[in-house]
């Protein structure tokens, strides 16, 4: 039986970045011919089930990456990503759900008018997402900084 061939960091790091430069060229190019053809026809529908099917090719070939990675790294180092989560990302989730509790309180008020200040008119969805993930990657960043700098 064959040995894992050990994946290191920067390998996977450059591969899933550029398979991302390759899906975000090809999803760029779609949005901008959905912009350019205007309106919803059935070219639009084609290309936005492209658009999405990429998307998800693309989330099976960076997973199938991540996971051979994660095999392949220490213990220290899944250590050190889990704790990150756990910490990083709980703390980042807790600062979300204040904005999500004012926004509730006020029925909404507080977003619309900080989405209108920011530029987010319209794309509440894409508002809340990113006051959701932001924070959790923010904290996650943070927390495994933290770990390395305590365990070096």
């Amino acid at each position: 039986m064959m040995a894992k061939k050990k994946i290191s960091f920067t390998g996977v790091l450059l591969r899933v970045l550029g398979f991302s430069l390759i899906g975000g060229m090809a999803v760029g190019a779609l949005s901008a011919v959905l912009m350019l053809e205007g309106g919803v026809t059935d070219r639009t529908f084609i290309l936005a089930t492209a658009a999405a099917l990429m998307g998800a090719v693309l989330m099976v070939v960076t997973g199938v990456y991540s996971i051979r990675w994660w095999q392949s790294v220490d213990e220290a180092v899944r250590h050190a990503h889990a704790w990150a989560w756990y910490w990083g990302g709980s703390a980042g989730m807790a600062f979300s759900t204040v904005f999500f509790l004012v926004f509730t309180v006020t029925d909404g008020v507080v977003a619309r008018t900080l989405m209108q200040k920011l530029g987010y008119e319209g794309g509440a969805v894409e508002f809340g997402m990113i006051l959701t993930a932001g924070p959790m990657l923010v904290g996650y960043g943070i927390a495994w900084g933290i770990w390395w700098l305590r365990h070096r």
